[in-house]
């Protein structure tokens, strides 16, 4: 079936983008959102659950229905705007398409990440962490995102970078929707920051690093391995704790500092506050390509959510939303992330004052609570240009 699905998808988007455009506004005020995704996750969360609740926050009504729900997903008669979450034009979503078309219903597609780009391959180093097999997967699903963007009448991106290339790459309307904190995981943050509140000044200082289950960040982790070799050395009670499924680069297997490095599983994001509260820098680097720049600095909102300081690479996501030494610490060089590293570690007051203005500078923009107007907004500014 897909096959033939491919063969004949030339004829199928022109007929699909021969179907009449959506008129100027969604109907109802206020429109009624749903968000379509595939698959739960971080992502999802961010991107779908958590703009759920901003819009309805704001007072929209919302919704979210996973694309294998045969039984909703091409039911759109209580829909009045359309956002599927990182989905290719597929046998599943192109019939979505259709449905939407044929009720002058806006689509709109949404993702926090380059996922349209076939230069993947290079961006993400799949051929280091991938078979053949998997990175045609891959590409083809970038392919298919492409077309599906090119069907839409409007994106919403997390990133005013990532919206700049979606922009030129697709030449559609682009909004920027950044990604934030949920109310709930405010309240465990909340808990873990009061608990950490408690917890008397510790001996050894611990870095941290938490990353998810794919090796994605092997590459970014190794780019500052020299300069955290270079910051344990020097301070001998320091610690690194790395959470997740990542290889270590070379330095940090070193017999000077290996023995000061733990290693931990990845954690259930309900149970992540608690753990970042029990290090005392929380570090955030990235290399330095076009995938990359397009993240959201969500490593540094939940670490500034529990009062721990981030040093972060000098990139559009950290960039973007650190106050350059009153909420955090930017460094591009070496020798920029070693400073930084020695001086938090030696400097408890430091610490605890840029971790204090991150947790005040997080919970003032960057929650679901504090974008939901925002969001409201940015719906009402979709319904005009579509």
């Amino acid at each position: 079936m897909m096959t033939r699905l491919r063969q004949r998808l030339p004829a199928l988007l022109r007929a699909v983008a021969a179907l009449p455009r959506t008129v100027t506004a969604p109907r109802r005020s206020p429109p009624r959102i749903r968000f379509v995704y595939l698959h739960p996750g971080a992502a999802t969360r961010y991107r779908v659950w958590h703009q759920v609740e901003q819009a309805q926050i704001a007072g929209l009504a919302a919704d979210a229905v996973a694309l294998h729900d045969s039984a909703r997903l091409y039911d759109l008669s209580q829909v009045d705007l359309l956002i599927v979450h990182r989905l290719p034009l597929a046998a599943l979503t192109l019939p979505l398409v259709v449905a939407a078309r044929l009720r002058r219903i806006p689509l709109v597609f949404d993702s926090d990440d380059l996922v349209w780009d076939e230069r993947e391959r290079e961006y993400n180093f799949l051929d280091r962490h991938h078979d053949p097999v998997t990175i045609a997967r891959l590409l083809r699903a970038a392919r298919g995102m492409r077309r599906l963007m090119r069907l839409s009448d409007a994106l919403i991106l997390s990133t005013p970078f990532l919206a700049a290339l979606a922009s030129a790459d697709v030449r559609r309307p682009s909004f920027v929707s950044p990604n934030v904190l949920s109310r709930e995981q405010v309240a465990l943050s909340r808990v873990a920051f009061d608990e950490r509140q408690q917890r008397p000044l510790r001996a050894q200082p611990v870095i941290g690093y938490f990353c998810g289950h794919a090796h994605v960040h092997d590459e970014d982790i190794a780019t500052v391995g020299a300069a955290l070799r270079m910051a344990l050395e020097e301070c001998s009670e320091a610690r690194l704790r790395c959470y997740g499924e990542v290889t270590l680069p070379p330095e940090l297997t070193d017999v000077s500092v290996c023995d000061r490095i733990e290693r931990r599983p990845v954690v259930d994001w309900r149970d992540l506050p608690r753990h970042i509260a029990a290090v005392d820098i929380n570090i955030a680097p990235l290399v330095d390509n076009p995938q990359r720049r397009g993240k959201s600095a969500v490593k540094y909102l939940e670490a500034a959510a529990v009062g721990v300081p981030t040093v972060a690479v000098r990139l559009e996501p950290y960039r973007d939303a650190i106050d350059e030494g009153v909420t955090g610490v930017l460094a591009a060089t070496r020798d920029e992330w070693v400073s930084a590293l020695i001086r938090l570690l030696r400097d408890p007051e430091l610490r605890r004052r840029m971790g204090e203005a991150a947790r005040a500078d997080v919970l003032a923009r960057f929650t679901t609570e504090r974008q939901a107007e925002r969001f409201a907004r940015m719906i009402g500014a979709i319904g005009r240009s579509a």
